[in-house]
């Protein structure tokens, strides 16, 4: 923790301490009880006043790793990480985010946009009520005519990866509106998440713009982060991988990130998943894997694409044996009409 987030922390605390000061001297002191709980309260406060000064504020009593800067700044007198909570304290906090889980999926697009000249389709379901996996249309605005599609993905899963997630939902929506271009969006993405969400954990993604060309083809320029590579499915059958063209964003603030241009032609499908159709794993630990996942589309490429995403899902779950799977997923196709 650096020393401006030192300084940051303690005038946090001090005004928490001046309040509890307040109101102990305050008419309304009356109850022992409450009395209690408000020195127990100024005590913890100066305990955590302490660990500022010798610079241990922060650090996880269990792991000693950082806590999260989300969850002090939430509760500053946290001293244990999200990842180290109790199997109990988990649980409630996962019971107390059920209503911020609605609202989140009502922040995420409700039905697939309408992009000219393209059809949509797409599915997901989080293995906990909170998901790390995150999918965005970003529509055009005065930087591009093209419409931006947004696949994303947080190392783990449950509360954590939600709150992680909710900062590059936001994040991301504010610099869409000035940068056109998906690698110097996924850049900035990058350098803001470095400079200002300071946590262990990283997101993989994938940003791409779509539009229609003068010729009736659709043009597509991406970027991807350390991402599931997204599969191409021409309409002959021949199959091209979007690889990956810069790491996972969250990591280092100097990590640089390329983009690549193709080209859409009716009939053309393009899938964009996430490492919870790949890697959904049956009793024998086999994953479903990229290999299975081509030729699951490939022949299907033309089917309606509802239904082609609805049959993905059943074929996967299928595969592990499972009504559930175990891990966030999100199918997100895209076919040029």
């Amino acid at each position: 923790m650096t020393l401006g987030d030192l300084e940051h922390f303690r005038n946090l605390l001090i005004e928490r301490q001046q309040n509890v000061v307040d109101w102990l001297e305050s008419p309304d002191a009356t109850r022992a009880e409450d009395l209690n709980k408000a020195r127990e309260l100024l005590n913890e406060i100066r305990g955590a006043l302490a660990r500022v000064e010798d610079h241990s504020y922060g650090a996880c009593t269990v792991c000693h790793g950082e806590v999260e800067h989300h969850r002090l700044e939430a509760q500053p007198l946290a001293q244990v990480c999200l990842g180290c909570i109790s199997p109990e304290e988990q649980s409630q906090l996962e019971d107390d985010l059920y209503l911020a889980n609605r609202i989140y999926h009502a922040l995420l697009p409700q039905t697939a946009t309408d992009i000219a000249g393209f059809d949509v389709a797409v599915s997901m379901a989080e293995a906990r009520y909170v998901g790390g996996d995150y999918f965005d249309f970003l529509a055009p605005c005065a930087c591009t005519t093209a419409h931006r599609v947004v696949i994303a993905d947080v190392m783990g899963k449950g509360v954590a990866a939600g709150l992680m997630m909710s900062n590059v939902q936001g994040a991301l929506r504010l610099l869409a509106e000035t940068h056109r271009s998906p690698a110097k969006l996924v850049c900035n993405l990058n350098q803001w998440l470095c400079r200002n969400i300071p946590v262990t954990k990283f997101v993989s993604l994938v940003c791409l713009a779509l539009e229609n060309g003068n010729d009736g083809k659709g043009r597509l320029l991406y970027a991807n982060a350390g991402h599931c590579s997204p599969i191409l499915v021409r309409r002959n059958g021949t199959i091209e991988i979007l690889h990956q063209t810069g790491a996972v964003i969250g990591v280092r603030e100097d990590f640089e990130y390329t983009e690549e241009e193709t080209h859409l032609e009716s009939g053309d499908l393009l899938v964009l998943y996430t490492d919870g159709i790949v890697e959904a794993a049956n009793t024998s630990g086999d994953m479903y894997n990229e290999e299975r996942l081509m030729s699951f589309l490939q022949p299907r490429r033309s089917n309606e694409l509802t239904t082609l995403v609805a049959d993905l899902i059943t074929n996967v779950k299928a595969f592990a044996v499972k009504p559930r799977l175990e891990d966030d997923y999100i199918v997100l196709a895209i076919r040029k009409r």
